[in-house]
């Protein structure tokens, strides 16, 4: 896609959000992939392991600063998904800025946690890594067709502590306080994502984004009902909209009790989430959550919020 191919609508609004003087190298990175990667499984391998052997085939790596699991892969002609460490579950190729959201959600070996939003099964193998197969996962995916690549992954990555649930992701609003942490990277649209498929660039559109935005509003309450008091709620998109982004999230802390935690990551160049945008008051909270531009952290454009329910 080139850069004039843009959807015109988009590029005013990222005008509105963006210093005119970063516009350029915003469009320019968002049409330009980034660095493919790749994370280590640790249930089944150490990075130390992992690196040796892809690179005694041939591909070249560098390590992340900011995930000790996590690769960036240098152009090569193989493809990583036809490795023997693919098949023996030993990697997942992820996007580098899709490994994000399960860091802060910080989960733990005897915890209970919904995945509210799980196939194709990134961040559950990621989860159920970090809890080295002990505690529960539920990971939810209301969509059937998408439910087998999920369940693949689980069985590839040797993940045993999750059941899989297919329900509209509201459902969990009848469920109060039965999880310790929720997990909530929302279906949205995209908008950090328009180079990857030419569909999503002609599917979007201001009702695109605001029907978007009303799903992702009655998902984040039904994750935070969900989740036990003192639980950590991580909901995150891919997308750029404030609609779906900073104004999800200034809704539900006038309707709960509810705190937005800082989050850093070393090594990300990372911004702040917006607390000006148009005639809209947001709460100053909102500037502890965060925001990755494609353009200054050379990964996707990803919004990601740690939300804890007092």
């Amino acid at each position: 896609m080139q850069t004039q191919e843009i959807p015109k609508l988009f590029l005013e609004k990222v005008t509105e959000i963006l210093p005119e003087k970063e516009i350029d190298d915003f469009k320019k990175a968002l049409v330009e992939p980034p660095l493919k990667s790749f994370r280590v499984n640790s249930l089944r391998a150490s990075p130390k392991e992992v690196k040796e052997s892809l690179e005694a085939k041939g591909f070249k790596l560098t390590q992340m600063e900011w995930y000790k699991y996590g690769f960036f892969v240098n152009a090569f002609g193989a493809s990583l998904g036809n490795t023997l460490e693919h098949f023996l579950g030993k990697i997942y190729v992820q996007d580098a800025s899709s490994m994000l959201p399960v860091i802060p959600l910080e989960a733990e070996e005897d915890e209970s946690i919904l995945d509210l939003a799980a196939a194709p099964g990134s961040k559950t193998t990621q989860i159920g890594m970090d809890m080295k197969n002990q505690g529960l996962i539920v990971a939810n995916e209301p969509n059937q067709k998408r439910i087998q690549a999920l369940q693949d992954n689980l069985e590839r990555l040797g993940i045993i502590n999750t059941v899989i649930t297919r329900n509209d992701g509201r459902y969990f609003r009848k469920m109060p306080e039965a999880f310790d942490k929720v997990l909530l990277d929302a279906p949205c649209s995209l908008e950090g994502t328009m180079f990857k498929d030419e569909k999503i660039k002609h599917k979007w559109g201001p009702n695109f984004v605001s029907g978007s935005a009303k799903l992702e509003y009655e998902l984040l309450k039904a994750a935070i009902t969900a989740t036990k008091p003192k639980g950590t709620i991580i909901y995150s998109t891919c997308t750029i909209s404030p609609e779906e982004n900073e104004l999800v999230v200034n809704r539900v802390l006038k309707e709960f009790d509810i705190e937005i935690k800082p989050v850093e990551f070393d090594g990300v160049n990372q911004s702040n989430g917006l607390t000006k945008y148009k005639d809209f008051e947001i709460d100053k909270q909102i500037k502890r959550c965060v925001r990755i531009w494609p353009h200054k952290a050379k990964i996707g454009a990803f919004f990601l919020t740690k939300i804890m329910k007092k």
